[in-house]
């Protein structure tokens, strides 16, 4: 009987163990603005900065664009997965929400700066233009 306990204990704790881990989801960095009546982040891997640095561009080429130099700023924090409705194939994504809600989002490897670029300057920018 001593042993069957002890298989059986340890089986529980492997499958505590494992569930865990793949429910925690995992930690991811967020670089954030909040212009005007909208909010702009960044979602990339800690592990794969390289990954994310096109968006990077994009952004800061966009900030020095803005006519006022104090109308973005950014903040760097982290987020867990399972907060979010990304998953990590997603990532690098670039997600602009509007009175809490997202409503554009650019994710992938494989967007270029200048889609980047475009994505911001057709929401945030223009409704800036239009409340002017």
């Amino acid at each position: 009987m001593g042993r069957i306990t002890a298989i059986i204990f340890i089986s529980c704790l492997s499958l505590i163990l494992i569930s865990s881990c793949t429910a925690g989801g995992e930690d991811i960095k967020v670089i954030s603005a909040n212009p005007s009546d909208y909010k702009i982040n960044l979602y990339t891997h800690p592990d794969d900065e390289e990954q994310a640095n096109e968006y990077m561009a994009a952004l800061l080429n966009w900030k020095t664009n803005q006519e006022d130099d104090n109308y973005l700023s950014f903040q760097e924090s982290t987020v867990n997965t399972s907060e979010l409705d990304l998953s990590a194939e997603q990532l690098p994504a670039l997600i602009i929400y509007k009175e809490g809600k997202p409503i554009q989002t650019v994710t992938g490897e494989n967007t270029t700066p200048k889609d980047i670029v475009n994505t911001l300057e057709n929401t945030v920018a223009i409704s800036k233009k239009q409340s002017s």
